[in-house]
């Protein structure tokens, strides 16, 4: 994962952000693998602190704009998911790994650490105790258990997982995109005030009522049949 990885990932984000005709994004990796992590041999040329500070913050603010997208983001875990890979997927919304998968964040053994929002995703995923495993030793864990800690939300046979995350991102794509970019936006309060999440969740909740996708799903749910959602 190098500043070419990250260029792609901009690009795509412009057009999920342009065109409403998007519903979901689906993460994946393009060979038997998710993502190794990032490109080692530039890293082991950076001495100086404000070109890792340059290029570390190029990662953070990439994934995190791929986060804040409307749309929801569904990863296929396959094969290696480490360090900067893992660390995008933590930023996805819904993460399916296979059995065969292996996930962790191996830059302690490096004399780093991770920096695209581990030391901070992973405690708040995991709880501090699992999350200060994997970041103190380094050791990776297989999809088993990272379906078992909370990491992923589905587990998959090897192999399954994109077809998994698929379906997933198909059933997400009929559902209200108002509704789940609202789902959205109301979770990232959770890291606020108790009483300023709840206001964000009244305001959010209060604002669907006024669309008109709400008033089709209700309505097709009395007349028991399948809403038809235009993203309106």
């Amino acid at each position: 994962m190098d500043l070419d990885v990250l260029a792609g990932l901009e690009r795509a984000a412009d057009l999920a952000e342009a065109d409403d005709a998007i519903r979901c994004i689906l993460v994946h990796g393009s060979g038997h693998h998710f993502s190794a992590g990032g490109d080692i041999t530039t890293a082991v040329t950076m001495d100086l602190e404000r070109d890792a500070r340059a290029w570390i913050t190029e990662f953070q603010r990439t994934f995190m704009r791929i986060a804040a997208l409307r749309q929801p983001s569904v990863a296929a875990i396959e094969g290696y998911a480490l360090g900067g890979g893992l660390e995008f997927a933590l930023w996805c919304d819904i993460r399916i790994v296979s059995t065969s998968a292996r996930l962790g964040v191996p830059e302690v053994k490096m004399g780093a650490i991770p920096a695209a929002g581990g030391t901070q995703l992973l405690p708040r995923l995991l709880g501090r105790g699992p999350a200060m495993a994997l970041l103190l030793t380094g050791d990776p864990i297989d999809g088993r258990r990272a379906y078992e800690l909370g990491l992923a939300t589905q587990l998959v046979e090897e192999g399954e997982a994109l077809d998994a995350a698929r379906r997933v991102a198909e059933h997400l794509a009929t559902l209200a995109p108002l509704a789940l970019a609202g789902a959205k936006k109301a979770v990232q309060a959770v890291w606020l005030p108790l009483a300023e999440a709840m206001e964000t969740e009244r305001r959010i909740a209060a604002e669907l009522f006024a669309t008109r996708d709400r008033r089709e799903g209700m309505t097709a749910f009395l007349e028991r049949r399948t809403p038809r959602f235009a993203g309106t």
